[in-house]
């Protein structure tokens, strides 16, 4: 299963778009469901957090990992033209408990870019 889909946020129905295909591909992953709802949850929060939708525009970028002991997916949400962001810590604490990994890149296109992992258990 090598996945990957790239979603175009624009407005908050696309933030749940986003979330429904997260939980999708969790799903045929072979995340439990308490996962599968842990990162569904965690990439709306995101979204929400960078304001993807209502003042940025942004993208989802949902894939598979594989090739380690375990799969895992990695959810990449990126703010376009985010280049006055400011990044609040508190806004990520709520979505860092709920994933394996979180890491936050400032682009040099100006993009604000954070990637989710989680593996499957």
């Amino acid at each position: 299963m090598n996945e990957s889909q790239t979603i175009a946020v624009q407005s908050e129905f696309d933030v749940f778009t986003a979330r429904m295909q997260v939980r999708k591909l969790a799903r045929a992953m072979g995340f439990d469901i308490t996962n599968q709802a842990r990162v569904a949850l965690a990439t709306s929060s995101l979204a929400r957090a960078l304001r993807l939708g209502e003042i940025y525009r942004g993208k989802v970028v949902i894939d598979c990992l594989e090739g380690n002991e375990r799969p895992g997916m990695r959810v990449v949400c990126r703010a376009l033209d985010s280049a006055n962001f400011e990044i609040g810590a508190r806004a990520f604490t709520d979505v860092k408990w709920l994933v394996d990994d979180l890491t936050i890149e400032e682009l040099p296109s100006s993009d604000l870019q954070v990637t989710l992992i989680k593996w499957v258990t």
